[in-house]
């Protein structure tokens, strides 16, 4: 998808456009535009694109937004795109959410809104002044309700300064994406721009990809729902014997059956995507035959147990994306797949580093960024550091009773330490082994 043919602006005293005067914004690349004329000196939003790359029709004109349909020729997708300007009067704000509500369409359809809110998100959004908490909170009840996310920022903190001596930095402009836009490109961050004669910052949306990277080992929970899966667990466990300390043995172990499960998982236990796309085609098939006649008793048999099988694969496809997900608090077996899923993605954007400055140079290259944290913390590790505590700390505590603190130096108790073990997340971050607790 090229966002770079498309570009939305908001300002103000947009009465009326001509397409001269679009030329002299977009140039001759943005030959298409539409635009909603300001009220006055408030408002005013133009959405222009390249109609070699791009078909538009607008889907809906508002008070403080926009929202046309893009078809891109180039890779036969559709998406949506609402360009807003939030207004600044605390009485409109209200209904600016809800105008902004109304624009939702439907969930299978990537979804960009983009533009000023002149709203905060955060109370870090805001830097001087006192942040408005009721902006905040409506803002987070709209990404909330209609599970939206913002992609990460780089650049730029804020967007927008009031120009003064003692100047008031605020974030108002901002990108927001729906589930299916953050799911199809998992890889989009903010850039921000150059301010030129303007006292708001444009930003970009930009869509990349994750850098590939070999894969560790990780033990996939889905694994354990697989019929006779802790017998062939235990054989493999009994077929590695060794002579040692328990560590030694323990790490070989593992190592082993690191190796067992990898071919497995390749070759009997195979794709839980393909597999639910193979058997998605049979139920087709078999509702196309039922629409000729009457279903014989083996094709009927045949549909159920298809059927069984299905939610056998659904319920691992739910299994695999919580795992991914790290979440605790919501369940497996309300359908919560597309929702991990999402989480996923969400948490692999935010992890991603798209640059770093180093030695006054900012990097972009995945490789170079690798190279700069290894030399970093090489540096680092080894070195003696001088203390920075300069308390007396017997001058401190000279007038405090004496405690006795000999318990804390007594031997960990079996039952302390199987406690705390069973308390940690059973599907949570797995060791360097790759497995996480719920294997053992």
């Amino acid at each position: 998808m090229h966002f770079a043919d498309v570009c939305c602006l908001q300002e103000s005293k947009l009465e009326e456009i001509s397409a001269a005067t679009w030329r002299e914004i977009g140039g001759h690349r943005l030959d298409k535009f539409c635009f909603v004329p300001a009220r006055g000196s408030a408002g005013g939003i133009i959405v222009g694109w390249n109609s070699a790359s791009f078909t538009c029709s607008i889907l809906t004109r508002g008070t403080f937004c926009l929202t046309v349909e893009f078809y891109s020729k180039l890779v036969n997708v559709t998406w949506r795109c609402t360009t807003v300007y939030g207004p600044n009067a605390r009485a409109l704000k209200r209904e600016f959410w809800e105008e902004l509500r109304a624009n939702v369409g439907p969930q299978d359809k990537p979804w960009i809104i983009c533009g000023d809110f002149n709203a905060t998100f955060k109370v870090e959004d805001k830097n001087g002044g006192i942040p408005n908490l009721e902006d905040i909170r409506m803002a987070n009840l709209f990404l909330h309700d209609l599970k939206l996310q913002e992609p990460p920022a780089v650049g730029r903190r804020f967007s927008w300064t009031n120009g003064q001596s003692e100047a008031i930095w605020v974030k108002l402009d901002r990108f927001i994406v729906n589930e299916d836009c953050a799911s199809r490109f998992p890889k989009m961050i903010q850039n921000s721009l150059p301010r030129l004669g303007s006292d708001h910052v444009p930003i970009r949306l930009e869509v990349r990809y994750h850098c590939s990277m070999p894969r560790p080992f990780r033990y996939e929970i889905a694994w354990a729902t697989a019929e006779g899966f802790g017998d062939l667990v235990k054989k493999w466990w009994e077929d590695c014997s060794l002579q040692g300390c328990g560590a030694f043995v323990m790490a070989k172990k593992l190592m082993y059956l690191r190796g067992q499960l990898r071919t497995w998982a390749k070759f009997s236990f195979g794709s839980i995507k393909l597999k639910k796309l193979a058997l998605l085609h049979e139920l087709d098939l078999l509702d196309v035959a039922k629409e000729n006649g009457v279903l014989s008793a083996e094709e009927s048999n045949h549909e159920v147990a298809t059927r069984s099988e299905l939610d056998q694969i659904c319920k691992q496809e739910e299994i695999y994306w919580r795992q991914r997900s790290r979440l605790q608090w919501l369940k497996e077996g309300d359908d919560n797949t597309s929702y991990f899923h999402a989480v996923a993605n969400g948490r692999k954007n935010r992890n991603c580093i798209p640059c770093i400055a180093h030695n006054g140079v900012t990097i972009t290259d995945p490789k170079e960024i690798g190279k700069a944290f290894c030399e970093r913390f090489h540096q680092q590790f080894g070195l003696k550091r001088s203390t920075r505590s300069l308390i007396d700390f017997r001058k401190l505590l000279l007038n405090r009773n004496a405690m006795d603190l000999s318990q804390l130096e007594r031997p960990f108790t079996i039952e302390e330490v199987k406690a705390a073990v069973l308390d940690l997340g059973k599907d949570k971050a797995p060791g360097p082994d790759g497995f996480p607790l719920q294997f053992f």
